[in-house]
């Protein structure tokens, strides 16, 4: 049996859309403007998260696990795509950039949705290893302030957080 190109083409865009659902939301695959999320913006945000997994004594296996995945499933990128936006975003850690920084491109960059999106993740890598220290929660805050979101909108992400 022969498939014509229509249906070849079908069968392509169903995959594609299949793909879509399974790899999840790809909330942050684009920037507040609708324009593909450039290695400065995937740096910006992997970055966040380096810096909750190492705050705090050791950088565990749970925590990078919880990273990749949400690296991958927010910005709609591969595993090996993902391991070397991290290896990137781990060179560039503070003191080579400052948290200012960071979080600038991440309010200059991101609508409110998406934000509150980064911070989900923040508090997914802060809630990990199942104990919350009391400068994960203001560090935490610190960066829930320095993206622009407000108390509430913070408080909704680690609702967020905790169910997802």
């Amino acid at each position: 049996m022969q498939v014509n190109q229509r249906e070849k083409g079908k069968r392509v865009r169903l995959l594609d859309q299949v793909r879509e659902f399974l790899q999840g939301t790809r909330a942050l695959a684009h920037d507040g403007t609708g324009a593909q999320a450039d290695l400065e913006l995937r740096a910006a945000t992997a970055v966040l998260l380096l810096e909750a997994a190492y705050g705090d004594e050791s950088y565990v296996w749970r925590e990078h696990r919880t990273i990749v995945k949400g690296l991958e499933r927010e910005f709609g990128l591969g595993k090996k795509e993902t391991l070397e936006l991290l290896g990137q975003a781990n060179e560039i850690r503070p003191p080579v950039v400052t948290l200012a920084e960071v979080t600038e491109v991440i309010r200059d960059r991101f609508g409110k949705e998406q934000r509150q999106q980064v911070l989900q993740l923040l508090w997914r890598v802060i809630e990990t290893d199942g104990a919350v220290a009391e400068w994960e929660e203001a560090f935490a805050g610190h960066i829930a302030r320095a993206v622009g979101l407000s108390e509430d909108d913070a408080r909704a992400s680690r609702r967020s957080a905790r169910q997802g």
